[in-house]
């Protein structure tokens, strides 16, 4: 009867080891379609800003364009804006030499 019992104890372990990878597989996915759900609403929301900034170049480079009497300088004013912006957001995202030590 020992030999029985211990197939028994060993097919529950079984069992129940199955039963914890299954729910930790299900953990896993939950996360990842968490992140995912996150990911895709922050790519819709930074589409809508980009899209909400382009027209409001546009409408300021209109702007001085009128304010200038001209047809293309409001579009190199604004062009040259958003390149120092660009020019200072890439200068801060690299490290500096005293932070590699």
């Amino acid at each position: 009867m020992g030999f029985f019992e211990n197939n028994r104890l060993v097919e529950l372990i079984t069992d129940y080891l199955k039963t914890q990878f299954e729910l930790i597989k299900l953990d896993i996915q939950e996360k990842l379609e968490e992140i995912l759900v996150r990911i895709f609403k922050l790519i819709f929301v930074a589409a809508g800003f980009t899209i909400t900034l382009f027209f409001l170049l546009l409408g300021g480079s209109e702007w001085i364009n009128q304010v200038l009497e001209s047809r293309f300088i409001g579009y190199f004013i604004m062009a040259g804006i958003m390149g120092l912006a660009s020019l200072f957001l890439f200068l801060s995202l690299k490290p500096s030499e005293n932070e590699s030590e």
